[in-house]
């Protein structure tokens, strides 16, 4: 078991929470991909094609108010062989809903990137993620994320959803 990460929607944001003097515990792998999807990793300095299709542009660029911070956690600088921990979904809060799909597109892109560790670790042997516009909410995304264990018969899926404000 693993410490369990309580999402709080409304904050947008994940806590521990402590029950009876004890910290809450959770099925490790939903933990993994909660870190790898909600802790911001450090973005590019350039973006990539996909990128700009959805007006995610460079830290530092005049059209994002003077903003030069590139986010990520600090223990990355220390790490030069691996991926950085975390996700570039922090970068989609100023993306452009360019038509129904690019930035759902660049959604999936974004949680596969962050969720490639777990391949490559072994943890698991494949992931499948659907992503989708809310029916209840234009400017929320719907994503589920699908983690093939090795000798598992069956995949752990786990559901999201996250909000844009400029959508």
């Amino acid at each position: 078991m693993d410490i369990a990460i309580i999402w709080n929607a409304r904050e947008c944001r994940g806590d521990w929470t402590i029950v009876s003097g004890d910290l809450v515990l959770d099925n490790p792998l939903r933990s993994a991909v909660m870190v790898s999807i909600f802790t911001d990793r450090v973005a590019p300095e350039q973006p990539s094609p996909a990128d700009s299709a959805v007006a995610i542009q460079a830290p530092g660029n005049a059209a994002m108010s003077g903003l030069n911070d590139r986010r990520g956690w600090w223990g990355d600088a220390y790490e030069q062989d691996k991926l950085p921990i975390g996700s570039r979904l922090w970068q989609l809060r100023r993306a452009i809903k360019a038509g129904e799909q690019a930035v759902l597109l660049e959604l999936k892109d974004i949680l596969k990137e962050c969720l490639q560790w777990l391949i490559d670790d072994g943890v698991a042997t494949s992931i499948s993620i659907r992503t989708a516009w809310s029916a209840v909410s234009p400017n929320t995304a719907e994503f589920a994320v699908s983690v093939y264990e090795p000798g598992a018969a069956t995949p752990q899926t786990f559901l999201f959803s996250w909000a844009w404000e400029g959508l």
